[in-house]
């Protein structure tokens, strides 16, 4: 079993087909089939079934993902390690986000970073709660960062800081004047909301149900950008993380509005990583600098 194998045939699974594949590789489409056929006729097992142009896993090929994973990882943090000791400083750090803090906490983050360890290379990817988390468990990334601890038990948390969940509208809407707004009123006023299939907005619908608040949802997307842009244009009030809205509550394009009796929503924005994954400098580095960013981190009960 050659190393280039295992490579090609993660490549095919990441990027969902042979073609993609072979274009990231920079390999012919026919050199990644056989590689890939190569890699199971060796393992006597068929590792991946097609449905069109996508290759989906099977049972077998979920397995050798996994360990395939790890083994490629090993030998990139051995490199990393050698290239390390010959260069001191040198290394290769990759995270995980969710989109929004991809946007709106990161590039703070990892401009401070780049600044301490010029010679580190960053990779970012993004995904959602879940997605990010896969990754981690995977090996594919050595850190993540989401917006709700993470409770596994291959996995460390790390709580940075409580994002607030604020209730937002233009300042020339007619809604903006009364700052404080009667559950009844809320349920009458059009609201801007993220798309229903997501932890956010499952967390806003639940609170609001339990405080007998029937939001009149008008428009769903699934940008917390598009939601912040339609609620400036004064086509309805939104919640939106505090993060999201921070800039354009300081600077009066946007107001914060209160919901009488309703009380303040949040979410721990956090750092995950593997348990048993091995840190290394560039790893711990990136550590230091998050834990004196946010020397403050809530408590997780």
């Amino acid at each position: 079993m050659l190393l280039q194998q295992l490579v090609t045939f993660c490549t095919v699974v990441d990027e969902g087909g042979f073609t993609r594949a072979a274009e990231v590789l920079g390999l012919s489409q026919p050199a990644v089939t056989k590689q890939v056929k190569s890699l199971e006729k060796e393992l006597r097992a068929v590792l991946l079934t097609r449905a069109g142009r996508r290759v989906n896993l099977t049972p077998a090929g979920e397995i050798v993902y996994s360990y395939a994973r790890r083994i490629i990882h090993t030998i990139e943090e051995c490199q990393g390690a050698l290239e390390n000791l010959a260069t001191p400083g040198y290394g290769r750090l990759t995270i995980g986000a969710v989109s929004t803090v991809a946007i709106f906490t990161l590039p703070e983050i990892l401009g401070a970073f780049v600044k301490q360890q010029p010679l580190v290379t960053v990779h970012v990817r993004t995904g959602t709660i879940d997605q990010v988390l896969t990754m981690v468990l995977r090996n594919e990334m050595d850190l993540g960062i989401v917006t709700v601890p993470v409770s596994h038990e291959l996995i460390h948390t790390i709580p940075l800081f409580r994002d607030r969940i604020v209730l937002i509208a233009s300042p020339d809407s007619p809604w903006a004047e009364r700052r404080v707004l009667s559950p009844r009123e809320l349920s009458s006023i059009p609201m801007i909301a993220y798309e229903r299939d997501s932890k956010f907005r499952a967390y806003v619908d639940a609170s609001f149900d339990a405080a007998g608040i029937t939001p009149d949802v008008i428009m769903e997307f699934d940008s917390h950008e598009a939601v912040k842009a339609m609620v400036i244009a004064g086509l309805g009030i939104a919640m939106e993380p505090w993060s999201v809205v921070a800039k354009e509550l300081r600077d009066g394009r946007l107001v914060e509005l209160a919901i009488a009796g309703f009380e303040e929503l949040g979410r721990i924005t956090s750092l995950i990583m593997r348990r048993d994954r091995h840190q290394s400098p560039a790893v711990r580095a990136f550590l230091r600098l998050v834990r004196s960013m946010f020397p403050n981190p809530p408590r997780v009960f």
